[in-house]
């Protein structure tokens, strides 16, 4: 019950304007070298970062990496990290290393096999695709893909290095703003 309220009165607040972006939960996770990354040293180190929940066997997250690849090569050196957080388990997670070597894709990817920090994202499906702040702000959320999502990513990218104001983003398959 408690959760059903704060729900439908998230919903109100997103649709009367008022709702502040929302702080990105930390995290520390494996790399697929098994070097440690958290969530901390990457905001303290970029102006932006985008985190994408990922599975091997998604098809909507597969058409989004390439788009993804783009977003990071475009703005590397403006300060942006994009990483990768794959939703694997044990059943599947020995396929994530050969499919990014055989893709060629650049950006890091973490493991979180158990789900812990999907959970603590509210992630329940792949693909979820978040922009954060180095303030560890969430400034777009979007839950699963669409073509075009890449552009909605792109400009709040490109927004926000450019000082202009972005107001938060979410999206459920289809983007509300």
């Amino acid at each position: 019950m408690r959760r059903t309220i704060s729900t439908l009165l998230a919903v109100i607040a997103l649709s009367l304007g008022l709702a502040q972006a929302a702080d990105a939960p930390s995290f520390d996770l494996k790399d697929l070298n098994g070097k440690k990354v958290t969530l901390k040293k990457l905001l303290k180190d970029n102006k932006l970062v985008v985190i994408d929940f990922w599975q091997v066997g998604c098809k909507p997250c597969n058409e989004l990496l390439p788009h993804l690849q783009d977003i990071a090569t475009e703005y590397k050196k403006k300060g942006v990290a994009v990483v990768i957080i794959s939703r694997d388990t044990s059943l599947t997670q020995n396929e994530v290393a050969p499919f990014f070597a055989s893709n060629k894709y650049t950006f890091p990817v973490l493991l979180d096999g158990d789900q812990e920090v999907s959970r603590g994202f509210g992630v329940k499906a792949s693909p979820a695709t978040f922009v954060i702040t180095p303030e560890g702000k969430e400034i777009l959320q979007h839950y699963g893909y669409k073509s075009g999502q890449e552009k909605e990513i792109h400009d709040t990218i490109s927004d926000f290095l450019a000082g202009k104001e972005v107001k938060e983003v979410i999206g459920h398959g289809d983007t509300v703003k």
